[in-house]
């Protein structure tokens, strides 16, 4: 893996060396996509699934990608994450909490990792969610997750497809 990504996680250091080796998200290998079935995070319980699509200037956004995801790795309640794609100006994540309070506490640390973008943009990243509760070992594709925020944004908050601001208890 580049040094550039797998090194430099900081936003900050990441200016020095676009200054040094201007590079845009292009110039980076693409994670080829992924998708993995709901397993061992919690055995037989649901698990919060999470579909963020993240929008911004493809300059920065491969190095919030990649510091995002190691803030995600690097917690107690760190996901699984089961599909990542990078689509140049369009990072697109989908991720197993095992539960909504990990996840918000996600949300809440990277909270530095948006001010450090928008910093070097002068905007903050768009960030797309939706969550829904899956099964243990069911599998959790980009397909279902592009509909079930079809159906978020068709009807609002339900059980099939909510967000953190408006969170479904997880099913019995």
């Amino acid at each position: 893996m580049d040094r550039f990504i797998e090194v430099h996680f900081s936003i900050g250091v990441v200016v020095n060396l676009l200054a040094q080796h201007p590079r845009t998200v292009a110039d980076h290998p693409r994670t080829p996509h992924r998708t993995r079935t709901a397993q061992g995070a919690r055995e037989g319980r649901p698990l919060l699934a999470e579909s963020r699509t993240v929008l911004g200037d493809r300059r920065y956004l491969a190095p919030l990608a990649a510091a995002l995801r190691k803030r995600a790795a690097g917690g107690d309640g760190a996901p699984e994450e089961v599909h990542f794609s990078d689509g140049g100006d369009r990072i697109h994540v989908i991720a197993l909490w095992r539960s909504p309070t990990d996840l918000r506490e996600f949300v809440e640390a990277s909270h530095g990792d948006l001010l450090d973008f928008r910093a070097l943009t002068g905007a903050f990243p768009r960030v797309g969610r939706v969550l829904w509760w899956a099964a243990d070992g069911a599998a959790v594709t980009p397909e279902e997750a592009a509909a079930r925020a079809e159906h978020l944004r068709e009807h609002g908050p339900r059980p099939h497809a909510f967000t953190l601001a408006s969170p479904v208890p997880a099913p019995a």
